[in-house]
């Protein structure tokens, strides 16, 4: 038995936002929340930014309110792409798109490259705890940040 050398691609499975818990939530819920809100003389109600969020929300990613065919030239598959809302502040795709968008164009254009090191000193659960027990900042610098350069260094030399 042989096996392959090379697996095949996985193929695109397109994401439906409508069978997550908050699009469930949000259209099962939204038009009563702004009903009561409407009805409330107290509330202020939402801004109509907000309003148009959730209502494109509702709409983000499904086929139904618009598609983009892509057709391979190869293999002569389709694939139907949904639109999405492009909002900022309240889908968590569209959202999470332009947050990853973002960093890696600061990290691409925006932050220059330098040699850094982060160092993370915690301090035990008990003593977390005990108000009276404060370090002060330059005892710690003073005291791991000398093993913390001699370990590193060593560890530079050790990789050429």
């Amino acid at each position: 038995m042989t096996l392959p050398l090379h697996a095949p691609p996985p193929a695109y499975a397109p994401h439906d936002p409508s069978q997550t818990l908050l699009y469930q939530v949000v259209a099962a819920h939204l038009e009563t929340f702004l009903a009561a809100l409407d009805a409330d003389p107290d509330a202020r109600g939402l801004p109509a930014y907000v309003e148009r969020e959730f209502y494109d929300y509702l709409q983000c990613g499904v086929l139904a309110y618009g598609f983009l065919r892509l057709g391979c030239d190869t293999c002569h598959q389709d694939l139907l792409l949904a639109f999405s809302c492009k909002r900022r502040g309240f889908c968590p795709s569209c959202a999470g798109r332009r947050m990853a968008q973002t960093a890696a164009h600061l990290v691409e254009r925006i932050i220059p490259w330098v040699p850094t090191r982060q160092w993370v000193v915690s301090v035990p659960v008990p003593l977390r705890a005990d108000r009276n027990f404060l370090i002060p900042s330059d005892f710690v610098v003073h005291s791991f940040r000398p093993p913390m350069e001699e370990a590193m260094s060593r560890l530079w030399s050790q990789l050429g």
